[in-house]
């Protein structure tokens, strides 16, 4: 009998250098592989090639912002289905309902609590945590 013990793929969209880095290094220990990418332009390739389970996507960040980088997500056959949690300190129903309507699956209030995260994904995923 076989079992699939590869981790759960994260890619992790965020400008804030040392947020980036805080939050990546706490799923790793989690046991989660994570790759990491500067902004939406960066996280839509890195999409593409890598192919995650999961996206964590900031939703402010210089040349493509995380609403335009979900839609592209979104729009392509290889990502279109990827589940995206939204991670912003910008918590006011207008940001909120941008996220519904470009197709993200988790609002997620920054700072983000990273045992919240990890059940979010873990139900998500339907997982045994």
């Amino acid at each position: 009998m076989t079992c699939n013990t590869s981790p759960i793929r994260i890619l992790y969209v965020e400008d804030d250098k040392i947020l980036q880095l805080s939050l990546a290094q706490m799923l790793e220990i989690l046991g989660y592989e994570v790759a990491c990418a500067d902004n939406g332009k960066q996280g839509v390739e890195k999409a593409e090639s890598w192919q995650p389970d999961i996206i964590l996507m900031d939703m402010r960040m210089p040349v493509m912002t995380g609403d335009q980088a979900i839609q592209v997500l979104r729009s392509k056959p290889d990502t279109a289905k990827i589940p995206i949690f939204v991670l912003s300190a910008f918590t006011d129903a207008k940001t909120r309902e941008l996220c519904r309507q470009v197709g993200a699956t988790k609002f997620i209030t920054k700072p983000p609590d990273i045992r919240k995260i990890d059940a979010d994904i873990k139900e998500l995923l339907r997982l045994d945590g």
